[in-house]
């Protein structure tokens, strides 16, 4: 009888881990394969900016050419120019279609009498950059061909106290800091005969056109190997060591595939195949690069590599698909919580939220020494080592999902951070850098925020950082408005002006909207959300009488911000002396609708909702800025002007129609925009163009005007929107968690959402969503 019982029990045991394995893998089974939410193959003459590369420490951009790289960056490292072109019987054939996946950058080329792919990886946590060139006879013929690879070595190391945050950049003239005309002209014009040369600008207000090529001036490659700045110290029939002689940098190149000769020069040299290929044939060319603070320690990664050239490459790929799977498990080793998993039959919901996670995924560093992990905001042709603010608080409420101890320590440094001097943190100096964006107080008081009320880490509020607890330091970004109110000065005495006042200088701002200076609505409308949630905070700490009079003080500011409505959805930006200026931006549609909707009559949501389909919204994407906007024609840049948005401003624009009431509006919004994805992660922008650009039937892509880079963190705010807008998922500071949501049509589930250091499973059919904890938790 025992016997028996005991055999049940083990039976019903089994049963249910069986059961549970079965809907682990159920789950899984929701995750696409990373090739299927990678980028397609993509025509070069409709790419503005080639794909990246990554290895969670370093990165850099593929050129137009076959084979190199340039912006390379891996602090303490950087890289000048590029790394040398690939030359076929004496031409450097320039990619046709290319291609970005997370381990590999992709190029393709196709001639009358070959057939050129190329393959750029670079080895997960590891200082290497790997080449498999294949060069195929696509004729019926024997062909001869003459191969020529350059091998430039370009690479120097820099200690913190000479790491500006753009990152610093070694030239044949030393190093600079800056992004000028020599540098953009040599990257731009990779690989091209002086002939066929175009000239370039790096500062894009300069006038246009450049005629005359005396103006601008840049090294030839054959001036780059020879530069003195550095010198070849050993070299074999296949290897060549370079020595930086300005920094304690040593770079080497080692060919799989030896060459028929090996000619050095300074910085690298040349490596030489003569083929003939019978028709159908192909011949493999393979290559790394490596790069180390001693010689001693370089020659042992040649070493390592040398004798593992194929498994390492292949393995380049399966680490990668590896961790893709890890970041959507519980427990996993990456991060403090998890991605959640999205299950819909909803194909174009579904590759816009699985865009996010791929994003963060790619921009995660893990060899920075502020600290052990951090989700850099953009590159790579700047700020290689940088974490804004104002981006990372644009998917702050996933951001403390997905790792929420490691924001907690980030936040820790940041309150240390004077945000009216600085836009973020370098984390390999650890410093404060760039300057104080006005956005600056709020970007930092949401990040607390969803912090605090995502992990219900209420403790938080009572602890001391930076001599102050978190909860004064909240108090001080939620009131920091009227340090910098001008009410009481000549022609600012009306009580409107009890804002904030942002000065005359639209850097601070949106850079380059001239008129959206001043009092703008957007961040008043931030400091009335700062100071009404300030108030819940104290109430959730038992002092009623601080939350009664900040409350108040908030209402106040609130009605003054109304002030400023101009009509017809749009609203008037404050200057000195009663001066009114209508501003036609999104960034005002989208702070009203996140933070101020409920103070918004019904016909003012209306006409606002209304501006943005007719002015702002298009097929595909939207603009920031309203062609008719007076300062339209000066404010032309794919982030915040009337060609392109931010990658941050559609995805808060859904989540603003969605706040408003227009739930239906905003899903319709948001399934538009998954081609856009089919150049890969999100991007700092995405620009309007073609000869429709003026119009609702743009065509869409990242940009490379306007210094814009190519990876942007804030795109993730996407992933953000399903679990806000869609599923209602928006903790509160009293602890309620779901939020109704109005003409919502949306089916879905969202599994293990890291809520109170618990994993819930998250359903929406149709507008009626429900929580549960998750299996297992």
């Amino acid at each position: 009888m025992k016997r028996n019982f005991s055999i049940a029990i083990l039976s019903m045991f089994f049963c249910v881990i069986c059961a549970y394995g079965q809907r682990v893998n159920q789950i899984k089974a929701n995750i696409p394969a990373l090739e299927d939410i990678s980028g397609r193959w993509m025509n070069a003459d409709t790419m503005a900016i080639q794909p990246s590369i990554r290895n969670f420490r370093a990165q850099a951009l593929l050129n137009g050419d076959m084979s190199s790289i340039s912006w390379f960056a891996s602090a303490p490292y950087s890289g000048g120019y590029h790394s040398g072109v690939l030359k076929i019987n004496g031409d450097a054939p320039r990619a046709q279609l290319l291609r970005w996946l997370p381990w590999e950058g992709l190029r393709k080329v196709g001639a009358p009498t070959y057939q050129i792919s190329s393959s750029v990886r670079m080895i997960p946590d590891n200082d290497a950059i790997m080449w498999e060139i294949k060069i195929t006879n696509n004729t019926k013929r024997n062909q001869h061909y003459t191969i020529e690879q350059d091998l430039i070595g370009f690479i120097s190391r820099y200690d913190k106290e000479t790491w500006p945050w753009p990152y610093p950049y070694p030239t044949t003239h030393g190093k600079t800091n800056l992004r000028d005309d020599e540098i953009v002209n040599v990257v731009k014009n990779v690989g091209l005969k002086p002939e066929k040369t175009h000239l370039y600008k790096a500062d894009e207000s300069m006038p246009d056109p450049i005629k005359d090529k005396n103006i601008i001036k840049w090294p030839s490659d054959i001036e780059i190997l020879n530069s003195k700045k550095y010198e070849v110290i050993e070299h074999t029939s296949h290897k060549i060591i370079i020595a930086d002689t300005e920094t304690k940098c040593f770079i080497a190149f080692d060919m799989i595939d030896i060459p028929d000769k090996l000619l050095t020069k300074n910085s690298g040299g040349t490596a030489f195949w003569s083929l003939n290929l019978k028709p159908g044939e192909s011949k493999n060319i393979r290559f790394f690069m490596t790069y180390a603070a001693s010689k001693e320690e370089l020659t042992d990664k040649v070493n390592k590599w040398d004798n593992h050239f194929d498994k390492t490459f292949s393995g380049v790929e399966n680490e990668w698909k590896a961790r893709w799977k890890e970041i959507f498990e519980p427990g996993n080793k990456l991060f403090s919580g998890c991605f959640p998993t999205l299950e819909t039959n909803d194909k174009a919901v579904k590759k816009v939220y699985y865009t996010g996670p791929l994003t963060l995924l790619y921009l995660l560093n893990t060899n920075l020494p502020a600290h052990k992990r951090v989700f850099l905001t953009g590159g790579p042709r700047w700020g290689a080592t940088v974490m804004f603010f104002w981006d990372t608080t644009e998917w702050s409420s996933m951001l403390a999902i997905v790792d929420p101890e490691m924001l907690k320590e980030q936040l820790k440094s940041w309150v240390s951070i004077d945000p009216s001097k600085y836009f973020g943190q370098d984390n390999y100096t650890g410093k404060g850098v760039g300057n104080g964006y006005v956005a600056n107080y709020w970007a930092l008081f949401q990040l607390i925020h969803s912090y605090i009320t995502i992990t219900k880490d209420y403790a938080f509020l009572n602890e001391v950082v930076n001599g102050e607890k978190i909860i004064d330091h909240l108090h001080d970004y939620a009131y920091n408005w009227r340090k910098i109110s001008i009410y009481g000065k000549k022609g600012s005495t009306d009580d409107v002006y009890k804002l904030a006042d942002f000065g005359d200088n639209p850097w601070n701002l949106l850079e380059c909207v001239p008129t959206y200076i001043h009092i703008v609505p957007s961040f008043n409308v931030a400091y009335v959300w700062m100071m009404r949630e300030t108030g819940k905070f104290y109430e959730y700490l038992k002092e009623p009488s601080k939350a009664k009079i900040i409350k108040t003080d908030a209402d106040s500011m609130a009605k003054r911000v109304l002030k400023l409505y101009a009509g017809n959805g749009v609203w008037n930006s404050l200057y000195p002396d009663n001066k009114k200026v209508e501003v036609r931006h999104v960034l005002d549609f989208m702070y009203f609708g996140k933070y101020m909707n409920n103070d918004l009559p019904a016909n003012v949501r209306k006409e606002m909702v209304g501006f943005v389909y007719r002015e702002l919204i298009t097929d595909k994407w939207m603009r920031a800025q309203s062609l008719q906007d007076i300062a339209a024609k000066y404010s032309d840049r794919p982030d915040h002007g009337p060609l392109g948005a931010y990658d941050g401003w559609p995805a808060g624009t859904i989540d603003a129609l969605s706040q408003m009431g227009y739930t239906d509006k905003a899903l319709q919004f948001y399934r538009s925009i998954a081609p856009v994805t089919n150049e890969g992660i999100w991007a700092q922008a995405h620009e309007l163009w073609g000869e429709h650009k003026y119009g609702n039937h743009a065509k869409v892509r990242v940009p490379e005007r306007g210094w814009t880079n190519r990876d942007g963190i804030e795109g993730i705010e996407f992933s953000q929107d399903v679990l806000k807008d869609f599923m209602g998922f928006h903790p509160e500071i009293d602890g309620k968690t779901l939020q109704p949501m109005q003409g919502n049509n949306f089916s879905g589930k969202l599994y293990h959402v890291l809520y109170g250091g618990k994993y819930y499973d998250i359903s929406c059919r149709s507008g009626r969503v429900t929580m549960q904890p998750s299996a297992g938790n």
